[in-house]
């Protein structure tokens, strides 16, 4: 069960007065998953709007060939399905874990209840979601343009922004994606990802001797992603 103190820490729901808080915890049900398990998928009913308890997800598309493209990387305290609220629509994307996750789970009849009572959440959606957009914009720009040296660089130094913890040798990502994840946000292969962070590994600009890249030179990265 999630606990008004938890759900206190979502900045949807900062400023719910004690009584909401306390009748949103009545209405919202856990859920738990594994690594690489699908919540919702692309095109299924969308009924259920989601808040990120504990973990991480990427929002992803799945081509009709299988080829899978991560339009954006959700954490701790950042919400989903909430497009499917409003309009009754199929998921536009499919949601994947990417760590053990935690959610909570909000029935579209209760979402809009919640709505109705504390209109000044539909403020802090719009504001979440411009930020979402920005950040997808940004994406598109940087895997059209850029090469996949730039790309890959921003990625990192992204990741390092987001899930980065200070260590000896530099910031270690906390956040561990598979060469081929990373490949599905910068739009190339395993292979390109695996043969170009070898290539940084042996320039100095990044440590992969444990299971976590550290980036050892954010200036150099910085560089070579303008």
């Amino acid at each position: 069960m999630i606990d008004a103190v938890s759900l206190r820490r979502f900045p949807l729901f900062r400023d719910f007065a004690e009584l909401d808080i306390a009748g949103l915890v009545e209405t919202v049900t856990t859920r738990e998953y594994d690594r690489h398990q699908f919540i919702v998928r692309q095109d299924d009913p969308g009924e259920t709007f989601f808040i990120l308890v504990e973990g991480s997800v990427s929002v992803c598309r799945i081509a009709q060939d299988a080829r899978e493209t991560i339009l954006a990387i959700l954490k701790e305290g950042d919400f989903f399905g909430e497009m499917a609220m409003f309009d009754s629509s199929l998921r536009s994307a499919s949601i994947k874990t990417l760590t053990r996750v935690k959610v909570g789970a909000i029935r579209q009849g209760d979402f809009l209840v919640m709505l109705d009572r504390n209109p000044q959440i539909g403020r802090a959606l719009v504001i979440a979601l411009s930020e979402r957009l920005r950040a997808a914009n940004d994406l598109i720009a940087a895997t059209t343009t850029q090469d996949i040296r730039a790309r890959l660089a921003t990625l990192l130094l992204h990741l390092g922004e987001e899930y980065g913890e200070q260590v000896g040798n530099g910031t270690r990502i906390a956040l561990r994606l598979t060469n081929q994840e990373m490949a599905n946000m910068i739009g190339t292969t395993r292979e390109t990802v695996n043969r170009t962070l070898k290539r940084f590994w042996d320039e100095k600009l990044v440590d992969m001797q444990t299971a976590h890249v550290v980036i050892t030179d954010s200036d150099r990265l910085r560089a070579l992603a303008p």
